[in-house]
């Protein structure tokens, strides 16, 4: 137990603070995840309608991503983090103030929007306090401090959701301001990797990650790895079993079970929450050797199991199971999917690479929940064709993990070496 938390120790303050601000943000994330909820049990909307509207928000906010890894590279990114987290905070009070209409929607659209913005400042500031040896152990631990967050955050949202909802949009805001305020006073860009020389005289960046003439564009810099950009691009293949659960999994319990779907899904992603919390330091530390694509590859053939787990049917017993395995494969994707790009790519270009990252995500994400509206809408709700889908894809993905993992080890072999070594 002593080393699930010690292997979390001599990075830099900033990382443990970024830690806490993901705690906290997470906290007051609930209100997303039960936008399907709403748009169906409290706007009235149908199934299709509901997933053709969300697919078409998606859409939309793929200039948002554009635009915030371009900013997150030319400005300050704590300022980028400060200033979108206060644009979020006033709409959710305002969600808060006026009556619930469509008009609420709306507002919880502008909210995820600016979210989307700064994520990609966010994923470049771990990236920025955290050398490329300690990259792994930083994204684990801002992946844990969003599930303990989430895993509070998530139970709240199913108690509040059917009498209370003004209260869970007055929470959400306090929460995503105690994180601002936290991220204003404590995260100092003078104590960045790279920005001043390293005391103990050890390099900056590693022989992937050197900076380059910002000028460049970040698809010239893509192209000129293409092994990065073949992963990225089936990193998002990849987890569209994830974001599709998002989205069908809820309206399969809105279907079988009415507004106490919503309860179950709150306790469903509470035990996603705590499946990762536990889980994430465990296989951080058990998977140390093992590199990046083959832990994706594990962890998409167990999201792929949670998947034909739920295909079963609404039998709570099979839904918390099938909601395990799920979880686990997600910690195992994400400690391989995550800190992947940050050593292969030009620290001068990372804001615009997770910028990138998330347009594809979205563009993968977006037309899959188009394709899921219309096959409920002409099969009448027909959950167990998608679910089954969703498995032969996710095969597929991991044999297509399989086989870009060659490439990457003859594009990057100092990775592959260092690996070796501390083996």
């Amino acid at each position: 137990m002593t080393k699930l938390i010690t292997q979390y120790k001599g990075l830099k303050k900033e990382i443990y603070i970024l830690f806490i601000g993901k705690l906290v943000t997470a906290m007051g994330s609930f209100v997303w995840p039960m936008l399907t909820f709403f748009l169906t049990a409290k706007l009235g909307l149908s199934d299709g309608q509901a997933t053709m509207l969300i697919a078409t928000a998606t859409v939309l906010s793929l200039p948002a991503a554009i635009l915030g890894g371009k900013l997150a590279d030319r400005f300050s990114r704590k300022r980028i983090i400060i200033i979108f987290d206060c644009l979020t905070i006033s709409l959710y009070i305002a969600a808060a103030l006026l009556p619930i209409t469509f008009a609420t929607a709306l507002l919880i659209f502008f909210a995820g929007l600016f979210q989307t913005i700064e994520s990609p400042a966010y994923d470049a500031l771990t990236a920025d306090f955290s050398t490329s040896e300690q990259r792994e152990r930083a994204y684990s631990l801002s992946y844990l401090g969003f599930n303990l967050g989430f895993i509070v955050g998530a139970s709240v949202s199913g108690l509040l959701f059917r009498n209370h909802l003004r209260l869970a949009f007055v929470l959400n805001a306090l929460a995503i301001l105690v994180s601002t305020v936290l991220i204003w006073i404590f995260v100092h860009m003078r104590n960045a990797v790279g920005a001043k020389a390293d005391e103990s005289g050890e390099e900056a960046f590693t022989e992937y990650e050197k900076p380059v003439d910002e000028r460049l564009s970040v698809m010239r810099v893509l192209c000129s790895r293409r092994v990065v950009l073949w992963g990225l691009l089936l990193g998002c293949f990849a987890w569209l079993p994830s974001n599709v659960a998002g989205v069908l999994l809820p309206l399969q319990l809105k279907e079988a079970m009415g507004e106490f779907g919503a309860t179950v899904y709150g306790y469903l992603s509470s035990l996603n929450g705590f499946t990762v919390i536990v889980c994430t330091p465990l296989f951080s530390m058990l998977l140390k050797k093992m590199t990046e694509l083959p832990k994706a590859a594990i962890g998409l053939l167990l999201f792929t199991g949670g998947i034909a787990l739920y295909s079963v049917g609404s039998a709570i017993v099979t839904l918390f199971l099938g909601m395990f395995v799920f979880s686990v494969g997600e910690v195992i994707s994400v400690l391989g999917a995550n800190p992947y790009a940050s050593r292969r790519i030009p620290a001068s270009h990372r804001g615009r690479v997770g910028g990138i990252t998330s347009v594809m995500g979205t563009v993968f994400s977006s037309l899959t929940q188009y394709l899921i509206a219309g096959v409920l809408i002409l099969t009448d709700s027909n959950y167990r064709l998608i679910w089954l889908v969703l498995v032969v894809l996710g095969i597929l993905g991991a044999a297509l993990y399989a086989m870009l993992y060659r490439g990457d080890k003859k594009s990057f072999p100092l990775l592959y070496n260092n690996n070796e070594d501390k083996s």
